[in-house]
């Protein structure tokens, strides 16, 4: 992904930050468990929380250089049920002000602004942490669009470093978070593509606010394509199945000699399949279990299979 200045001739640019989607409870242990995502293929962190407002909940973070995937794995915090979220930010100071004229300026953008703060050690008020911008996608939206800004608060206190153009890169808060592993470089470098199922009003909102910042969307058979800034999002339309993340796509690194096969898959659950290729991943997700009954996979595929020659392992 691209570094160095946020913006693209004056216009704020929200890049991919992390993508959140929601596991069963079979799929998550498995991936938090595996020994190939934390010693392998990125730089992994898990979370417990107990939230007096969102309740219980566990994630599993899996990180590139600039980029993050967040597993839920007993729902995603939120009073109505979410099952995955596109979370974009940006790096230069003053983009949210921007960002939000912009959007208004479209004149379609539903969307909610915040300066969230939290409690920091060794202050009596509570700090700026990040703009949050929320774009609304439909009432009782299962699926999440957030355009973040964080603050030099933030940065200040987890002690990443801005660049020498005064830009808070979010490899540099994913450095400072998760350090550099002492065993060695991780195969996973960003996540380059997410394909989800969404309504189609649903879809048409967020191809519309992204357009806003200069992504292009073009009709494709499935539904629309969302390109920009090395990032491509597939929004297939689907009218009886769960809104979700169907599948992310990752750039890799080369492997070290002997490192993997030229394809090997590592299944979570039932349903959940990472798929390694020398160069690119893919992250395939299936309907979590608990809920396919009160929506069915209709039309959205499952899990793909894979040749027989690809090694196959468990977490």
């Amino acid at each position: 992904m691209t570094t160095g200045s946020a913006l693209d001739g004056g216009r704020p640019v929200p890049r991919l930050d992390h993508v959140m989607v929601l596991l069963d409870e079979p799929a998550y242990r498995s991936a938090a468990d595996s020994g190939f995502l934390a010693q392998r293929f990125g730089r992994t962190k898990r979370k417990d929380a107990d939230s007096s407002l969102a309740g219980q909940y566990s994630t599993l973070g899996v990180a590139g250089r600039n980029t993050l995937v967040e597993c839920f794995g007993t729902g995603l915090p939120s009073t109505s049920p979410i099952t995955a979220g596109l979370v974009f930010s940006f790096e230069e100071p003053g983009s949210s002000p921007a960002a939000r004229g912009l959007l208004d300026a479209s004149g379609t953008v539903v969307h909610h602004y915040d300066l969230v703060r939290r409690a920091v050690e060794g202050s009596d008020e509570r700090q700026p942490w990040y703009h949050l911008i929320s774009v609304g996608l439909g009432e009782a939206s299962p699926v999440l669009l957030f355009l973040n800004e964080v603050t030099p608060e933030y940065f200040d206190a987890i002690g990443a470093r801005t660049a020498p153009d005064g830009s808070m890169p979010r490899s540099a808060y994913l450095d400072a978070t998760l350090g550099t592993p002492q065993d060695g470089p991780r195969l996973l470098r960003d996540v380059v593509g997410v394909t989800l199922a969404l309504r189609p009003a649903r879809a048409a909102a967020i191809a519309a606010a992204l357009a806003a910042f200069g992504y292009t969307s073009t009709p494709v058979d499935v539904g629309l394509s969302v390109e920009g800034y090395g990032l491509r999002l597939l929004l297939t339309y689907t009218e009886n199945s769960a809104e979700r993340v169907l599948e992310i796509e990752m750039d890799l690194a080369d492997p070290p000699a002997g490192g993997i096969p030229d394809q090997a898959a590592f299944d979570f659950g039932e349903t959940s399949r990472l798929v390694v290729e020398r160069g690119t991943a893919r992250w395939y997700f299936d309907e979590p279990r608990d809920s396919k009954a009160d929506a069915p996979l209709g039309d959205v595929p499952s899990l793909p299979s894979l040749p027989d020659s690809a090694g196959t392992a468990g977490a």
